[in-house]
């Protein structure tokens, strides 16, 4: 597809509710944290990549409470300690207060929230929609395409990696449709879920390069070095675990279209956050909306970054004029 129909399509931006919360949360005065806190923070969040854009629709997905992954198996995301009482009662607040807004919210029985953005961007394929993810979790690497790019914040949102199909292949040496296969070779810590003994990162890389997919790995384990071989042998349940519980779930009832059709009226918005309260963050949306911008700068690099950061096409850059809680930004 030419660059310049690509330009032209509609472009949705969905957003990981319970990512955008916890950053939130983590980021926030305790003693500011009254009504709307969280959806003033999470707007603003919104608001600060919207250059990213323009955007002809918001689908915000979260977690359910029933997460059918943990009923399977037990020990998925087992280790993870328990949240905050008071996250937990501001999180469930959150998807009414941004639904009030008049963005699209998404949270199906049983999904979390990564399934909502993997059904975003199956049905947007469908559409002719682009797709810009906002998410701080890596395992939706695997939705990135020509037409849906990974915003991933790190420390602050001026931290952030802008993660196309180039930067998947340079930061992992794979394409992003093989994301998935070597999350389950390497293993995710955070989700309580180990991967092949001795296949560390690198070596996983290799041989979904050489191999294509698991399924062509191990079909092809005879012609391995015997070292690798064995290894993949000894580790086949934990592959066969982690692909269970990776894969995305896409079957969500999204539809990103009707979110296009609907549109976003910023008279609506602004009247959305005024009614709970959040002069600031209709100001800060209007201003995104209304006037052209520009990434933010990215924080001067450590000793040795993990990865580095890729500035898109520059616009207009428009400050955030707030001082508190500027550590978000």
């Amino acid at each position: 597809m030419e660059q310049d129909e690509v330009s032209l399509r509609p472009c949705v931006l969905a957003v990981d509710g319970n990512s955008l919360a916890h950053r939130a949360f983590h980021a926030s005065n305790p003693a500011e944290r009254e009504g709307a806190w969280m959806a003033d923070m999470v707007v603003r969040i919104i608001a600060s990549v919207w250059w990213a854009g323009p955007f002809d629709a918001v689908i915000v997905g979260f977690d359910h409470e029933v997460n059918v992954r943990k009923q399977a198996d037990p020990g998925y995301k087992a280790g993870r300690a328990e949240k905050d009482p008071e996250l937990e009662e501001s999180l469930a607040r959150l998807p009414g207060d941004i639904e009030a807004v008049g963005f699209t919210v998404v949270c199906e029985h049983g999904m979390e929230a990564d399934d909502v953005l993997a059904s975003v961007v199956t049905r947007a394929k469908d559409q002719a929609l682009d797709v810009v993810l906002l998410s701080s979790d890596r395992d939706l690497t695997a939705q990135v395409s020509d037409t849906v790019t990974l915003l991933r914040p790190r420390s602050t949102m001026s931290d952030l990696i802008v993660t196309d199909p180039a930067r998947v292949r340079a930061d992992y040496g794979i394409d992003p449709s093989q994301y998935v296969d070597f999350a389950a070779m390497r293993g995710d810590a955070s989700d309580g879920l180990r991967g092949v003994h001795g296949i560390g990162p690198k070596i996983a890389a290799r041989l979904l390069r050489d191999n294509g997919t698991i399924e062509k790995l191990y079909a092809n384990l005879h012609n391995l070095l015997p070292v690798h071989e064995a290894k993949l042998r000894a580790g086949r349940e934990e592959v066969d675990r982690n692909l269970a519980l990776m894969t995305p779930i896409t079957s969500v009832p999204v539809d990103p279209m009707a979110a296009v059709v609907n549109g976003l009226d910023p008279e609506a918005l602004d009247a959305g956050l005024v009614g709970l309260g959040l002069g600031r963050a209709a100001g800060q949306l209007r201003r995104a909306m209304t006037e052209p911008q520009q990434p933010p700068m990215p924080p001067v690099p450590q000793e040795a970054p993990d990865e580095v950061f890729v500035r898109p096409q520059p616009k207009a850059f428009v400050p955030v004029e707030d001082v508190e809680q500027s550590s978000l930004f």
